[in-house]
């Protein structure tokens, strides 16, 4: 159900509207105008806010191919022979509800890249591949962390693999079969461990250990910020509370412990019991963002 639910708002409803564009003439303008605001806020949302990793970064560019090949495709029809086509009130306001609320959330995720005031500058803790931002961003639309205030602006990765997508399938069921598994992280600054955890078992895809939800896990303070890198594999940490290390020092592998849904890296910033915004060799990572190391 999960990977239905996905797909279909993912990439089936766009593909829906784009052909109900392409088929409509844009004469009468009222009818097709409800009809470019569903196909364009259902296309929107699609492009900026949908889960990419899961079908392959590639298909999100030829969605948006098809959104301009469905627009072109309409502007070309004329009106219809014969009477008007007419278009009722309540399918007209369905068309303009539709279109508002998807088109709500790819806003969202455009102003998400909006850099809060006080961002601080880190390394990138993964060194080796082409990495997405699963959860990133300072607007709840792209990032859900964005609801609580300690990880207000966390970040969550994967890796692509050759075919641009974050695993071996679409969901599977081995947590070795997701690219990012094992992959060497690396402290994102000079600075003294604060805590680690090595304690706690890898799930093969959904781990829900509520009572330790960073798992096998490391706290680093950089400055006067604590950095936790979260969920990492169980018997890869390898650094201990009180030592001082050096930007880049390996600290660990990600892996799949603590609260998790599927193998990636969580990475936030906390000062006094607040969130602080993170900024990695000087970018700002928002949901879809790749990272290429």
């Amino acid at each position: 159900m999960v990977v239905f639910n996905l797909f279909f708002f993912t990439i089936l409803l766009q593909l829906i509207t784009m052909a109900v564009l392409a088929r409509h003439p844009r004469k009468p303008f009222g009818a097709w105008f409800t009809t470019l605001i569903m196909t364009s806020g259902v296309t929107g949302f699609s492009v900026l806010a949908a889960p990419w990793g899961w079908f392959g970064v590639p298909l999100r560019f030829v969605i948006a191919l098809l959104f301009v090949v469905a627009l072109l495709v309409s502007l070309r029809r004329g009106a219809p022979e014969g009477a008007a086509a007419q278009s009722s009130p309540i399918r007209a306001l369905v068309k303009v509800v539709v279109g508002v609320f998807f088109g709500g959330v790819a806003i969202g995720v455009l102003r998400a890249h909006s850099v809060p005031p006080g961002a601080i500058d880190l390394a990138f803790p993964l060194t080796r591949g082409a990495y997405l931002v699963g959860q990133g961003g300072s607007h709840s639309a792209a990032n859900y962390h964005a609801q609580h205030p300690v990880q207000r602006y966390a970040v969550d990765v994967a890796k692509l693999n050759r075919a641009g997508m974050r695993a071996r399938g679409l969901y599977p069921n081995d947590a070795r079969a997701y690219a990012i598994f094992g992959d060497a992280v690396v402290s994102p600054c000079d600075g003294v461990v604060v805590a680690a955890a090595d304690a706690f078992p890898d799930a093969a895809r959904i781990s829900l250990d509520e009572k330790n939800p960073a798992g096998n896990h490391v706290i680093v303070r950089c400055g006067d910020v604590n950095v936790t890198l979260a969920h990492l594999q169980r018997g890869s940490v390898a650094v201990r509370a009180g030592t001082t290390i050096a930007r880049s020092t390996p600290i660990g592998r990600a892996g799949n412990s603590g609260n998790s849904t599927e193998p990636h890296l969580h990475v936030h910033g906390e000062r006094n019991g607040a969130g602080v915004p993170l900024r990695f060799d000087g970018q700002w990572l928002v949901r879809n963002t790749i990272v290429r190391k």
